[in-house]
């Protein structure tokens, strides 16, 4: 019969030890959990510990003066250690924990697998220890004997940490001169060759390296500068050739006197991690439906076009199309086959341009074409007009015969000094002259369509007057827990009532509000509406107090420095408590400075705030980014959503932003839910909450405080 050992597990979260609790519950170990350090040394008189795993940042005593107590006591100073860290915030105390006896390593989120393997060895080599010392007890023996048994005990004791190179990572460990003297078995597992393959061969793992990765491998292995707080990803290629991510994090080891005794290298497989960032970085360039690029790499790659033609002093021309009566198609024959004939187009368009040209979908029934290396503008005409009558081809789609006809507005360019968003403006204003003129034409951009400027200066000028007027209201639509349908919170936004127009729709003016600037203001009123509403919502129904509630903000007053002290001064005089209130920034935004965005969003967490990333997998937010924001939830954009019914794609890109927020201990909410199967789907992919057609359309207010009401 195996024997049951103790082992200690100290943090001050409940839901950390019922976790580990739970990967250990069949191993042969009686947990004896602490929610303190104090707590912990009450029970070292009583116990025998095989090791302790201690979490590092608790309050009172933190794990590293706790592991110094330990240290400091006769009973317990040969316990092994083993920390409990979240690497991203913790790697800088990594050395500071060997320094105090550590044996190794945890980081969260803990791997069961890992934390089960480490557990079983630890344990049976305190049971081998507690063997030892039993039969120096029992034996009756010469001094000679008593000595060797020191030995064996002292041995014993040498191999805690030789065991904690043993591990599911593949560990390694060179000598001053760079020989190796210690690889683990998870080499094995990892690249497909055995142990003995890289002491043979000691440049066996200079081979392997993925070649587009050696010179960075072989800078990070040689620089003394590289400090062990530091990792390089890169790539191997395994025995099978199979190409492999892995992460390498490097600590410089230390005798007692200083002596540096060589390097240990530790490398995970992040091979998976890799595959889903690489799923989310294409979903945020590409259309989800057709595939094409969409409109971020399309201005990425004119800007480059616009540089090569500055150049090379050839032509380029940027081609907007708008499919006619495309509404139609969805209104009688359904979402799946307008998805399908969309798709078929987007085909036919990339068969029908060069190579070199992109051909990208905008959303709805928009989409760009750029057209490259062109000398003379009547062939760029010639292209214009061949990819026009193209559409005059039926098209089959399910057994139903389409003649589908399209606008386009065009731009031929030469300067490189002009904006690709003003590029691709011009083609849509041209595109919107071709429409007002009657389906199924073709008109080129000209100076004198500016007068589209004018319009965009009356509505200007009409926004800084009704925002005086203060006209601007705030329509709440709710978020709903999908679990039990319960009442979760509101998204604020914001609608115009015109005195002589009415409502006006907000595509209308919030384009006009943001590239005006005049957003901040709009913004700021809408926030106040929005806190003063939700305070006294929460004065009068008791349910109100357990509510969130969301408001947007734009890029502009995302920029803002004074944003904080602006927030701070709303919530101080609506009186709302700060955990009620949460932001929400686009992906996008934070995204386009992430190093000036963590210092904007730190301080707004400092408020005591909650901050969403608004339609997320739109832009790209790497993991270690996301680590580093410090926000409570990921909204995922509605396209995903919407397309989740015709699309396995979307449902698996859906399920890698769901894992991953988890991971990272962030809420997820999908907007858009407008049927029930999109609703199931979601929530069998563990998504937290929901907000959407489906449950109710944004509300004025008084119907809101009927909705919040009706929830009690």
């Amino acid at each position: 019969m195996i024997e049951i050992v103790d082992v200690l597990v100290v943090d001050d979260e409940r839901i950390n030890i019922r976790l580990i609790e739970g990967i250990l519950k069949d191993q042969d170990i009686n947990l004896v959990s602490a929610s303190s350090g104090f707590e912990a040394l009450k029970y070292l008189p009583d116990h025998d510990f095989a090791f302790a795993l201690l979490d590092v940042m608790m309050p009172g005593m933190d794990g590293f003066e706790l592991a110094e107590r330990l240290r400091q006591s006769e009973t317990s100073r040969d316990i092994p250690i083993i920390f409990i860290t979240a690497i991203s915030k913790e790697q800088k105390h990594v050395f500071r924990g060997y320094e105090l006896g550590a044996v190794d390593y945890l980081f969260k989120p803990v791997e069961p697998e890992v934390l089960r393997g480490k557990a079983n060895i630890f344990a049976e080599l305190h049971r081998h220890k507690r063997s030892l010392v039993e039969t120096t007890k029992r034996l009756e023996v010469t001094v000679k004997e008593l000595e060797e048994s020191k030995a064996a005990l002292l041995e014993s004791e040498q191999r805690y940490r030789m065991v904690a190179d043993y591990n599911y990572d593949w560990e390694s460990w060179i000598d001053p001169d760079g020989k190796l003297l210690y690889i683990s078995p998870a080499c094995e597992r990892i690249s497909g060759y055995d142990r003995a393959s890289f002491f043979d061969d000691s440049e066996l793992m200079q081979r392997i390296v993925h070649r587009d990765d050696l010179s960075r491998w072989m800078l990070f292995m040689t620089d003394d500068t590289v400090g062990d707080d530091e990792s390089l990803d890169f790539r191997i290629n395994d025995v099978n050739a199979k190409v492999k991510w892995l992460s390498l994090v490097k600590h410089s080891i230390y005798a007692d006197d200083g002596k540096p005794l060589g390097i240990r290298f530790s490398m995970r497989d992040i091979t998976s991690r890799k595959r889903m960032e690489g799923l989310l970085k294409h979903s945020a360039l590409h259309d989800t439906l057709t595939g094409l690029p969409n409109r971020v790499l399309f201005l990425d790659r004119l800007s480059r076009a616009a540089g090569r033609s500055s150049l090379s002093g050839e032509l380029f021309a940027v081609l907007f199309i708008n499919l006619d009566r495309f509404q139609a198609v969805n209104d009688n024959y359904g979402h799946t086959v307008g998805d399908k004939l969309m798709v078929h187009i987007g085909v036919k368009l990339q068969q029908i341009v060069r190579s070199i040209d992109t051909v990208a979908r905008f959303g709805g029934d928009e989409f760009g074409i750029l057209i490259e290396e062109i000398s003379r503008k009547t062939e760029i005409r010639a292209l214009v007009k061949k990819i026009h009558e193209s559409f005059k081809e039926s098209v089959v789609v399910d057994g139903i015969i389409f003649t589908i006809s399209a606008c386009i507005g065009y731009e031929i360019a030469s300067d490189s000094n002009i904006e690709s968003e003003e590029i691709v403006h011009n083609a849509q204003v041209a595109m919107k002259k071709a429409k007002a003129s009657g389906k199924n034409r073709i008109v080129p951009y000209t100076k004198s369509m500016r007068e589209g400027i004018i319009n965009i200066l009356a509505v200007e000028n009409d926004l800084k007057r009704g925002l005086e007027a203060r006209e601007f209201e705030a329509y709440y639509q709710p978020i709903v827990n999908l679990a039990d349908g319960s009442l979760y919170g509101f998204e604020t936004l914001a609608r115009w009532r015109h005195p002589e127009r009415g409502m006006v729709s907000p595509g209308e003016f919030i384009p006009v509000a943001e590239e005006t600037g005049l957003i901040v203001k709009l913004g700021s009123q809408i926030l106040e509406k929005a806190c003063v509403v939700m305070n006294r919502w929460r004065n009068k129904y008791p349910i109100a107090r357990e509510l969130t509630m969301a408001v947007n903000i734009s890029a502009k007053q995302f920029d803002e420095s004074s944003l904080a002290s602006n927030v701070e001064s709303i919530l101080r005089e609506s009186g709302l408590p700060p955990e009620c209130l949460k932001l929400e920034i686009t992906e996008t935004v934070v995204m386009l400075d992430a190093l000036k965005s963590v210092n904007q969003l730190k301080l707004l967490k400092n408020l005591g705030i909650l901050l969403s990333i608004d339609d997320f997998g739109t832009g790209y937010s790497s993991m270690s980014y996301l680590q580093k924001f410090p926000t409570d939830q990921l909204k995922i954009d509605l396209s995903f959503v919407q397309r989740m019914e015709s699309s396995p794609e979307n449902i698996e890109i859906i399920r890698a932003i769901v894992n991953m927020a988890h991971s990272l201990r962030l809420r997820v909410v999908a907007e858009g839910i407008e049927t029930e199967r999109q609703r199931d789907l979601l929530y069998s992919l563990q998504c937290d909450y929901g907000q959407g057609y489906l449950y109710s359309r944004p509300l004025p207010e008084d119907k809101a405080e009927k909705f919040v009401r009706d929830s009690e």
